[in-house]
């Protein structure tokens, strides 16, 4: 009983899931901008110090967040600077290692700063303006201002544009975008196809099954005439 019921319950829902197959989203990637990350610093605060966090592999990490300028609850910020290739002052932030709890004096700390495609260093400085501590970037920088426009690492007029002032190339991204939508489509057009054979093999199915069971009533021992007994 409990099987005739999962076989017209599941006969029910097939339909439905092979609909729902034809409409399977094709992954699409969007697009992010310099300002949709941020710099991830681990460092170590040690009475008025700052240190690597050795309990990381990396210094740092670049992460896909939008960065929102601390908070801080101190007369006496710590300040940050992203230096670039050019020894220029990409960005600065402030930020307090204590987090307002003057009872902390040393521990991990967590330090976000804004990401400079063109960072090649970044310098923290205490409330007092003395540089602590320099952690090197350059590794997650695209824009090395070096004076040509290298399409291929990702530099254009809007990211780097020290490298490509005035210039508005061609990138090759553009064709991976348009052969990666083709890709998507022939995806979509595939989904389809089996969906619809998905379908069409199970409307078959059924179609089969019911002239099967036609066939089995019409000659059902039922309606056969009585047999004569043999003498």
């Amino acid at each position: 009983m409990k099987f005739s019921i999962f076989k017209i319950k599941f006969s029910k829902f097939l339909p439905v899931l092979i609909i729902g197959l034809l409409f399977l989203p094709v992954f699409v990637s969007a697009d992010h901008g310099v300002d949709d990350f941020s710099y991830l610093f681990h460092l170590y605060y040690d009475n008025g110090q700052l240190f690597a966090d050795r309990d990381f592999e990396f210094v740092y990490d670049v992460v896909p967040e939008t960065f929102v300028p601390e908070t801080v609850n101190t007369q006496f910020p710590f300040k940050g600077e992203i230096i670039t290739f050019s020894n220029q002052v990409a960005g600065t932030f402030m930020f307090d290692p204590r987090r307002g709890d003057p009872g902390f004096l040393k521990g991990q700390i967590s330090v976000k700063a804004p990401y400079a495609p063109n960072g090649e260093k970044v310098v923290f400085y205490d409330a007092q303006g003395k540089q602590l501590l320099i952690v090197f970037v350059l590794e997650s920088s695209f824009c090395n201002e070096n004076g040509v426009c290298d399409v291929d690492n990702g530099e254009d007029q809007n990211t780097c544009s020290a490298d490509c002032k005035g210039i508005t190339p061609v990138s090759p991204i553009g064709n991976d975008s348009v052969e990666n939508e083709q890709n998507g489509i022939s995806l979509a057009i595939v989904y389809v196809l089996i969906g619809a054979g998905l379908l069409g093999g199970w409307f078959g199915w059924k179609r089969w099954k019911n002239k099967k069971e036609n066939q089995i009533k019409q000659f059902s021992p039922v309606d056969l005439p009585p047999q004569q007994p043999l003498n």
